[in-house]
Order: structure tokens, then sequence, then C-alpha cells
């Protein structure tokens, strides 16, 4: 258990030169995964409108977005597969994210001057955008892979839930400069980056993710393995570790995929329709989408609005993890002291506002998993109410209450995982990480941080001799426990060690697969609709409110399953 500091409000830590060092270093941990946000943000905000200026047609711009399932797919189970057994002298993740940021960065200067390297040719540049965001989806994927693995290589096990809160801020803070970019004459303001809008974009997020990834890079060292990697990376052996993992893994890791399933159905359609689901009301409202003028403000109250769920995913991401407990940390019930500080019995002010705090953390705390249900039940109703919504600003508030829930989505799941990954719940939550992560069988292998260690800023080694005999027999003696307490054990008993990567990556496949599940059933419901009503896409791009609220209302209902089973894992 990590030694309690001394007290807290809203997750900062203050007067504890330790809590200022955990909390920086928690920064520099996950502000690359910031700077990657700006990159998607860009991206998905401003990616189509690119390519419908190059002259690429609106039908064939769904066919460009099939990159980031794909991508997803590919991309994260492998790298994460191949990062677990490097053994490079830079460390296991670093030479992918390094490596990934420069193509990233190729990538975004390629689609900023697609027309001046095209030479003024259309047909050119079309394919040079096409292709350049093709290579940058699967390369945002690999950075991303890589660093959700070092969150969980780098921290023990009872602060992977305050590793990953810090994640899902630094993800709000680049998703509310992304989508503010957009209320931004950029080519004015900075002459100096580009001529155009997308130029100075592409040129802010290489800067910005740069930045990030080198602050990450230089503050988190890893130490190199020493030995020959576990698992080999070669063709259909590669495959088959990973199939053999995905088969290995405990019934809670199983569950957790099976939750992101049934949320994911509902999160795509909302990430791909909810701009012009706005869009389409405020046209509905203002006279039809045949003025230029009322397409131009559709446009921009879309945008405010997906601000608007933007800042309040920041804004939630920052509060909600103050009231809400893990079992690695802190037990299966409410701590007294471990929420977010220890007892002051300073008669100080802050001594006393930081107990009154404590007092109430320890009233309304809830558990990882319930925070998770409560975020899906309130996305699921968000998106059920899309039916009924008739005015911009209604719409605005239901974006903004699916902030909340997106906040949790890019914070609790990951949380969960790397508890399971670095180490079992409860008392027992120090054992070595090699045991579960799938290191070198060789004598050198990463080992888990214990919690009373100092930060140094590396990830250690630990030369550990592997007796798989020893750990099954240790294992073996926790299944006679009863109740809860052996259900968290049961990370414990898999026929595979765990690897962050391998796991991460696995996790990754059950987000993405609902996308093609949603692209298919969204595509027969429109078509659905021009055949019954006649109806085609209006001047603004999309189909009309009432079509994507029902999309929408279905992936509602999708969230709703999910929130039950989250609900059910409760005591995992």
């Amino acid at each position: 258990m990590e030694e309690s500091t001394p007290s807290s409000l809203f997750g900062c830590r203050f007067l504890d030169t330790r809590g200022f060092a955990d909390t920086a270093r928690n920064i520099t941990l996950t502000i690359a995964l910031g700077g990657l946000q700006f990159v998607w943000s860009v991206e998905m905000g401003f990616g189509s409108p690119y390519l419908l200026s190059l002259g690429l047609q609106k039908s064939v711009i769904s066919l460009v977005w099939l990159a980031g399932p794909l991508s997803g797919l590919i991309t994260q189970p492998l790298v994460g597969f191949l990062s677990d057994n490097c053994t490079s002298r830079l460390g296991r993740r670093r030479p992918y994210i390094i490596g990934a940021t420069v193509v990233i960065i190729l990538c975004l200067t390629t689609v900023g001057w697609a027309r001046e390297i095209a030479g003024g040719r259309q047909l050119v540049a079309i394919w040079l955008a096409v292709a350049a965001f093709y290579v940058l989806d699967f390369a945002i994927n690999c950075v991303q892979a890589s660093l959700r693995a070092l969150i969980v290589d780098t921290l023990p096990t009872s602060r992977q839930n305050e590793g990953t809160a810090w994640a899902s801020r630094m993800i709000g803070v680049g998703n509310v400069l992304g989508y503010l970019m957009g209320f931004l004459e950029l080519p004015r303001l900075l002459p100096f980056l580009g001529t155009t809008h997308m130029q100075v974009l592409t040129t802010l997020a290489s800067m910005v993710l740069s930045l990030c990834v080198l602050v990450t890079c230089y503050s988190i060292k890893e130490v190199p393995i020493t030995g020959s990697p576990a698992h080999s990376a070669e063709g259909f052996k590669m495959f088959s570790s990973l199939i053999s993992s995905l088969r290995s893994l405990p019934d809670v890791v199983k569950q957790i995929f099976q939750v992101q399933f049934f949320a994911w159905i509902g999160w795509f359609p909302f990430l791909f329709y909810s701009t012009t689901y706005v869009a389409d009301i405020y046209i509905a409202n203002h006279g039809g989408s045949e003025n230029e003028a009322i397409s131009d403000m559709a446009t921009r109250a879309a945008s405010l609005s997906m601000f608007v769920h933007a800042v309040a995913s920041l804004v939630f991401s920052i509060l909600l993890p103050v009231i809400t407990y893990s079992a690695a940390s802190s037990g299966l019930s409410p701590p007294s002291m471990h929420l977010q500080g220890s007892q002051d019995n300073s008669l100080s002010f802050v001594g006393r506002v930081g107990g009154f705090w404590r007092r109430v953390q320890k009233k309304i705390a809830v558990s990882l998993p319930t925070m998770w249900s409560m975020s899906q039940s309130v996305f699921a109703v968000s998106m059920i109410l899309t039916l009924t919504a008739s005015t911009t600003r209604s719409a605005t508030v239901l974006m903004g209450a699916c902030g909340l829930s997106w906040a949790v989505t890019m914070w609790v799941p990951f949380s969960m995982l790397g508890e399971i990954i670095s180490g079992t719940h409860g008392p027992s939550a120090n054992i070595s990480h090699d045991s579960i992560a799938g290191s070198s069988s060789g004598e050198n292998s990463y080992r888990q941080v214990a919690s009373g260690d100092e930060d140094d800023g590396e990830i250690p080694l630990d030369a550990i001799e592997q007796n798989r005999n020893k750990n099954a027999h240790r294992n073996s003696s926790s299944t006679n426990d009863e109740g809860i307490g052996s259900r968290a054990l049961e990370t414990q008993e898999v026929a595979e060690p765990m690897s962050a990567g391998t796991v991460l990556g696995l996790h990754n496949v059950f987000a993405v697969v609902p996308q093609f599940i949603t692209a298919l059933a969204s595509s027969l419901i429109f078509a659905l609709f021009e055949h019954v009503k006649g109806s085609q896409p209006d001047a603004a791009g999309g189909q009309h409110a009432t079509e994507i609220a029902i999309v929408f209302c279905i992936g509602g209902v999708s969230s709703a399953v999910a929130a039950y089973r989250a609900w059910k894992l409760s005591s995992y």
C-alpha cells in the first residue's frame, strides 16, 4: 500500500514534496497522450472538409476513414506484442514511440502540403493525402499502444488508477485544444507556419506532438532487457502467441473486453455522426441547407457542441477520479486514508479544508466499475434522448453530457487492466511484475515498481530466476480462498503470463470491431430511409437528424448493456 501523504484537494497534493514529485511524474508520463490526442482531433475534425476541398467525392471519404478501425485492429495488438519482446537499448516502448512519431510528422506534412507536393495535379494531391491519412492512422495507433503500455510498465499497482486518470486528463486537454482550432483564423494569427488553415494546423500538430513525446521519452527512462525475448516475433508464431494470450486471459479481463465491445457500439456513431447531427438540427431550424450562409453557421454550431463536449470531458476527468477508489490501491471498500491523501492533524486552514474534503470523499466515493457503469448509463440515456432533441441547444447539452462518459471511458478500463496486469489486488498487490507480464525467460526482466520505491524516473530491472512451478504452487494455493478475494486473485491463475502491450492491444480489438458493425448497421438504416422517404444527403454532407438519432438510439441500447455488464464487475 502506498504510504499516506498530506492532504489533497481535487487530486493535487500540497505541502508535500513527494506529492508534487508524483504529480509531475504523472504529467510527464502521460503528456505524450495529450499531444497524440491533439493530432487525432485535427484529423477527425478537419480531415473530411480538407479532402472535399481537394476534390474527393463524399461517397469515397467513408472508405478513407476505414483506416482508423483497420489500423487499430492490426497495429495495436502487433505493436503491443513486438514491444513486449523488444530488446532495444532504448527500452521496450520508446523505440516504437519515437519511430512512429517521426512517421506521424511526415504524414502531417504530406497532408498539409499535398497540393504543393503534387505540383497542382489534383488527382496526385488526392492520392497523396489519402495515403498519408492511412499511414497516419497506423502510426497514431502505434504510438498510442506503446504509451498505454508504458504507463502499466512504469507505475506500481497502487498507482495505476492515478496514472490512467492523468492520461484521461491529458487526452481531455488535447481534445479541447484540437476543437478550439476550429474557431481561430490560424493563417492570420500564425502566417509563418503556412498559408492555409490545414498547413498551419498540421504544423502545429507536429510541433505539439514532438514536444510532448520529447518530454515523456526524456523523463521516463527504460532500462533495456537483456537476454532473448520470451516469444518469437516471426510470422505465424507471433499470431499464434496472440491467440494463445487471448485464450489464457483471466475471466475478469475477458469481462472488461465484453463491456468495451458493447460500449463502443454506442461510441462509434457518436464520434462519426455527432457533428452532422447537430448541424442538421441547426439547418432544419433555419430554413434548410440551400443557403450557404446557413450551412456555414450549422458547421460552427456543430463545432461548438463538440467543443462543449471536450471541455466537459476535461472537467470530469479532473473531478471524477477524486471520488473514485480502486481495489488495488484501496482494498475492496472506500478507505479512510487512501482516496487522495491521509489524515492531517494540522490546525491550519489548509489542514481543516483537507480534513473536510476527505470526509466528503469517504461518503460519496464509488468503485471503478461502479463509476464505469454510471457513466455508460448517462451515455445510454443521452443517446436515446437524441430522438427528442429539436433545438441546437438541447443537442449541445446532450453532447456535453456525453463528455462525462467519454472521460470515464478514457480512464477506468485502462486503470482496471493496468491493475490486473501489474499485480493482484489487496494485500498481495506487490508480486513480481514478470510473473504475470510475460517477460524474458532469461535472467533479466522487467519488474513492477514497488509501492514504496523512490521514483527516480527509470523502470528498473531485477535479476529474477524464472520458476513457474513455484508460481504455480503459489497460485494454486490462492484458489482455496472464497468470495471476492479469490476473484481478485484470479488474475494470477492464467496458463500464460500476461504482457502489458499484448493485453492492451487485444483490448483495443474489442473496441475496434464494433466500428465495422456500426458502419454496416448505419449504412443499412440510412439506405432504408432513403428508399422509403426518398430522402437524400443534405448539402452539409450528412443524413437527416432523425435517421442519425435512430442510429444513436441503437448505440444507446448497446451502451445500456455495457452499463449492466460493468455493474456486474463491481467486485472485480
